[in-house]
């Protein structure tokens, strides 16, 4: 079974999304999220989708970030897809959070997934995972010293909970482009 079947599969076993839905897919450029990217954009049509793709260029690599979100902004031009671009210094939240370099890049990142669908009226926000994301969850979780249910990795259905939004200009680990 090719990947877009094996989306659409889990799109319809768990009941991800209904007709006309409007979805944010995190597009971080890599191959995970433009694997990801393709399928949606070939199932559209099927599920009635409304796409926004939306990149976080996180303040860490440089040009080779920049050049990252040149190719986000470009491939879902090709494809037909909007997409917000965003830009957060992460290692300055991460000091000022208390938090690894790693911890806020994420938060940050799932904070803005959240702004670009509050403004795009997106009730769903889509991310593309692998077979070593989920072995390093599970992997992680155990050495945390997780009881069995905890070590079922990621689930294809997260609901996002304690995420602060705070205004742009504060640095936001939520809101917005």
């Amino acid at each position: 079974m090719d990947v877009v079947e094996q989306v659409a599969r889990t799109i319809e076993r768990y009941d991800l999304v209904s007709p006309g839905s409007a979805v944010v897919i995190g597009f971080s450029g890599g191959p995970d999220s433009l694997c990801l990217l393709h399928a949606l954009c070939q199932l559209r049509e099927r599920y009635g989708l409304a796409l926004q793709a939306a990149h976080l260029h996180h303040g860490i690599r440089g040009a080779e970030a920049d050049a990252d979100a040149e190719f986000a902004q470009r491939m879902a031009a090709e494809l037909g897809v909007p997409i917000a671009i965003g830009r957060r210094d992460v290692p300055k939240l991460a000091a000022r959070w208390k938090l690894s370099l790693e911890e806020a890049a994420r938060r940050a990142r799932y904070g803005y997934l959240v702004g670009v669908a509050l403004r795009a009226g997106a009730g769903h926000i889509a991310v593309g995972h692998n077979a070593d994301d989920q072995a390093e969850t599970v992997l992680m979780h155990w050495l945390r010293g997780a009881g069995l249910a905890g070590l079922r990795g990621m689930l294809p259905l997260t609901w996002l909970r304690d995420l602060r939004l705070e205004p742009e200009d504060e640095g936001a680990q939520g809101a917005g482009a």
